[in-house]
């Protein structure tokens, strides 16, 4: 993020391995997939990059069954 008034909330849980982040990265200038392992996100106040492999996101954008 450019400053820290883009960055609201940011949490590490060790034990977990996981990491929460929440901010504002403004209007999105472009979004990339760098060789189908790091979803990459730049917007205005920063960018973003993601480890999640293609199938990973092509996963998370199904529809999801009604139980």
């Amino acid at each position: 993020m450019t400053n820290a008034k883009s960055v609201s909330g940011l949490a590490v849980n060790r034990k977990r391995d996981g990491v929460f982040l929440e901010g504002e990265l403004g209007l999105i200038l472009d979004i990339e997939l760098i060789e189908g392992r790091v979803l990459t996100i730049t917007g205005e106040n920063g960018t973003i990059r993601i480890d999640i492999t293609e199938e990973e996101l092509q996963h998370a954008f199904k529809p999801r069954k009604k139980s």
